[in-house]
């Protein structure tokens, strides 16, 4: 019978030994600047990349080639290369405000804020997620559910003056390298909207980096989203000026 008490006693112990670590753990993380380092891990100070976007949807599928270059989270511009149809075709953000322009008819527009919500270049993320979604650490408050193999789970909840399309998104991270294993995004009612996925991690100028990120509809198991990256390199020489509407007019 002592050994049974014993043996049940040090398992208890061991148990809530386990529990404390987790705990530990969950409250040692910073989640905001975990949340920052994932929605900036494209961007760094400077960046250049060449991406393929590949679309998938129940009628059709495409793919793009892309070239965009940024200035810290503040200053984004993206252009499509191919297919040859399409090149020129590109996006401007400085700051909240987006433009697109489309070389076939030589159209500048300016985004806005009724259109936020609509298609990004004909993919499954939108427009609101090229302005927004770089921004989580300002425009959410954060709760590290559970962590623990060198993962946490972080819940994050919109301010309550933030104008936001989400009712909450949940990471899924990877502590040790700083980088997302997929996001849960979530509407006011509380249901699952979509899954981004990422894959390929590289380390890129002593970080690590996903090269592959999926975005995948809930309502539509069929269809898909998924860029993958050709070249990305950071701390590249570019200046301010470069993210004007004359650069984004150039072909």
């Amino acid at each position: 019978m002592k050994r049974i008490l014993y043996s049940l006693f040090c398992g208890v112990f061991a148990l809530s030994a386990s529990i404390s670590a987790i705990a530990q753990s969950s409250a040692d993380i910073d989640a905001e600047e975990l949340i920052r380092r994932i929605e900036t891990q494209y961007w760094g100070e400077s960046s250049h990349s060449v991406m393929r976007m590949t679309i998938v949807t129940d009628v059709w599928s495409r793919e793009l080639k892309m070239e965009s270059w940024s200035i810290g989270r503040d200053r984004f511009l993206a252009r499509i290369l191919e297919p040859r149809k399409e090149a020129g075709t590109a996006t401007l953000r400085i700051e909240d405000d987006m433009w697109n322009y489309l070389p076939k008819i030589d159209r500048l527009m300016k985004i806005p804020s009724s259109l936020m919500g609509d298609s990004w270049m004909g993919s499954h993320l939108t427009n609101d997620d090229l302005v927004k979604e770089n921004k989580i650490d300002q425009l959410y408050t954060f709760d590290v559910k559970a962590s623990g193999d060198s993962t946490a789970v972080i819940t994050c909840t919109p301010k309550p003056d933030a104008a936001i399309v989400w009712g909450k998104l949940v990471y899924h991270a990877d502590i040790e390298k700083m980088i997302p294993r997929n996001i849960e995004y979530y509407d006011e009612d509380g249901e699952l909207v979509r899954t981004i996925l990422f894959d390929n991690v590289k380390k890129i100028s002593g970080h690590w980096v996903p090269l592959q990120m999926v975005v995948q509809p809930k309502d539509k198991p069929d269809e898909r989203t998924e860029l993958n990256y050709d070249e990305l390199e950071f701390g590249v020489d570019i200046g301010n000026d470069f993210f004007s509407l004359r650069t984004l007019r150039s072909r």
